[in-house]
Parts: C-alpha cells; structure tokens; sequence
C-alpha cells in the first residue's frame, strides 16, 4: 500500500497550485505530503474531500481493493477492511462508477 495522491491528482486533471488552494495549504506542503509514504487518515480524508474521490482510493489500487474483497470471510463486511499500516478501519463506499 502507498501514497497515492499524486496520481489522482494528475488523474482529476488539476493543478498542484490549485489543488493547494482548496487545502488551503502552499504547493510546498502538498509536495511534501505528496511525497510523505504514510500520513494521519484525517490528512487523507482532506485531500481526498477536495478530489471528490473516496478516501480508500488514496491507500488502495482497484486491484489491492479487489484482493482485499476476495479474502473477506463471511464475518467481514467487505465494504470495510483496517489499514494494515495505522490499524484505522476504513469503509469502502463504491463510487456511483463502480456500480454499474
């Protein structure tokens, strides 16, 4: 599991300047956080709010998220799963995309 924000940020198409604005944060420190492996879920939740995406999708690929379904035992919800990193439970929302 990494880090994803600089691939959605490129994905979403916006600027880092522009993306820092709504953080209301320099280019400087979203570069660093960017760039930082592990951060707070409250971190990942802001940037994910002002890229209009799911928090999970800044930790997980679709494939990571996949695997992690696949291996759900029947005592699980598979719209849940704890990062194996901070231990913090996080629950999956499918995007209205995903749902089709």
């Amino acid at each position: 599991m990494e880090n994803r924000i600089k691939e959605h940020i490129k994905a979403a198409g916006v600027m880092q300047k522009e993306l820092a604005e709504k953080l209301d944060m320099t280019t400087v420190g979203l570069n660093k956080i960017a760039n930082t492996p592990m951060l707070k879920i409250e971190t990942f939740q802001k940037v994910a709010d002002a890229l209009g995406i799911p928090v999970w999708k800044l930790l997980l690929s679709d494939e990571e998220l996949e695997q992690i379904r696949s291996e759900a035992t029947a005592n699980r919800p598979t719209d849940e799963f704890r990062c194996p990193k901070c231990g913090a439970l996080l629950k999956v929302i499918p995007t209205d995309e995903e749902k089709l």
